[in-house]
């Protein structure tokens, strides 16, 4: 009996434990962000996704395939759903000569809201599974109403790490903005493999001195200098 009951005890320590750490952690991510936006400088209007929008459309009527599909892309990554967005970044690559995007419904759907926004919810639900999970511990009253908040704070942090997640495949994405031969060594002449057509995004793998390994939609791997590539995310 006294052993069940100190390994009783050490679990509810435990749980205890545990449920204050969610709490501290999601309440003090809450205020380090509050804080460190509070001290920068506020963005210029250009990075804000009507602003990057408005700025491809200019791009489009130009002429300027690679500079809209940029911006698209940029202002995609602040509003993941907006259908003007979409729709406008199809049609410059329809124009521009470029296959569908393509990819399974994971990759197609995997961003959910501004990066911003994710980020709150899920502290806050970090935050709220915490508090709940104490209340709980406390045997505070309407226990029901406590374990709902509780599996809520769960979703929702939850929802923050996938959008997290699906945010940072972005860092390694760049815009080509002039058609260039990707070579299979990282040396100027070398011969091309084939050639990444301007307007495309790819994905960069690695880097070497002044050219960049890129893998390009349909999986073709080769080097390419990084001059002719653009970061969707600025570095």
């Amino acid at each position: 009996m006294n052993q069940g009951g100190i390994n009783k005890g050490v679990i509810n320590n435990r749980a205890w434990l545990i449920a204050m750490g969610f709490a501290v952690v999601g309440l003090g991510l809450g205020t380090g962000h509050a804080r460190a936006a509070a001290d920068q400088p506020q963005s210029p209007p250009v990075y804000s996704a009507p602003a990057l929008y408005n700025l491809g459309n200019s791009y489009a009527r130009a002429g300027k395939p690679a500079m809209a599909v940029l911006n698209y892309e940029r202002a995609r990554v602040l509003a993941p759903t907006d259908p003007d967005i979409q729709a406008n970044l199809r049609h410059v690559r329809e124009t521009a000569g470029l296959p569908a995007q393509s990819g399974h419904w994971l990759q197609q759907h995997s961003r959910l809201a501004n990066p911003d926004t994710m980020y709150w919810l899920g502290v806050i639900g970090l935050a709220l599974a915490g508090v709940s999970l104490l209340l709980r511990r406390l045997k505070f009253k309407y226990r029901g109403a406590l374990a709902a908040a509780a599996s809520l704070g769960l979703l929702l942090t939850a929802l923050g790490v996938w959008d997290s997640a699906a945010t940072a495949a972005i860092l390694d994405e760049s815009v080509v903005m002039q058609s260039s031969p990707a070579s299979a060594s990282p040396i100027a002449g070398a011969e091309p493999l084939f050639t990444v057509p301007q307007a495309e995004v790819v994905s960069v793998r690695d880097q070497h001195g002044e050219f960049a390994l890129i893998r390009d939609p349909s999986g073709r791997e080769g080097w390419v200098a990084r001059a002719n590539l653009t970061p969707i995310i600025p570095q």
